[in-house]
């Protein structure tokens, strides 16, 4: 018989992963309560959910989302980064996380409808933050038009520069 508080559970963990455009699993192992009490409050801040879940719980809200190969993922201690707002965000922060205290390990995740192992993980960990990505685009598309203004301003100043030269010389004379 199926208690009400684990059937409370996977829909609570349904309904978070069902917007979500980033779901990363990690192993916590080695982690004390404060540790993870800290990392907790770290991903709160950056609008990321972190949760210690049961695999046996995850693995049915993922099969009732449709996600059943995120369920290789599951074994051993499991721990999940949510993010509905940025793809890349949960596994900055987990990251950040792990270079100071060398926990957590990643194990994969799901990512914009596919799943990635942990070295994908890892990678998409080390891209900048999605402002700095969008600033560089701008950079991108901005730089051909500076260059052209410069070039206009250039030669409007190389006239204007002829003009008072001869103005000069007319003045003298």
């Amino acid at each position: 018989m199926v208690k009400p508080i684990k059937t409370k559970r996977v829909e609570e963990l349904r309904d978070l992963l069902r917007d979500a455009k980033s779901v990363i699993l990690n192993d916590f192992t080695g982690l004390n309560v404060e540790d993870i009490s800290e990392l907790r409050h770290i991903c709160s801040e950056s609008g990321v959910a972190y949760l210690v879940i049961k695999n046996t719980l995850a693995k049915r809200s993922f099969e009732e989302l449709g996600l059943d190969e995120i369920g290789v993922l599951l074994e051993g201690p499991t721990a999940v980064a949510v993010s509905d707002d940025d793809e890349a965000l949960p596994a900055q922060i987990l990251k950040r996380f792990a270079d100071d205290y060398q926990l957590p390990r990643f194990k994969g995740g799901y990512v914009a409808g596919r799943l990635f192992d942990a070295e994908e993980i890892e990678r998409l960990a080390s891209l900048p933050g999605k402002e700095v990505l969008l600033g560089q685009v701008v950079g991108t598309f901005q730089a051909p038009i500076r260059g052209l203004l410069q070039c206009l301003s250039a030669s409007m100043r190389d006239l204007v520069c002829v003009l008072k030269a001869v103005e000069e010389k007319k003045g003298a004379a």
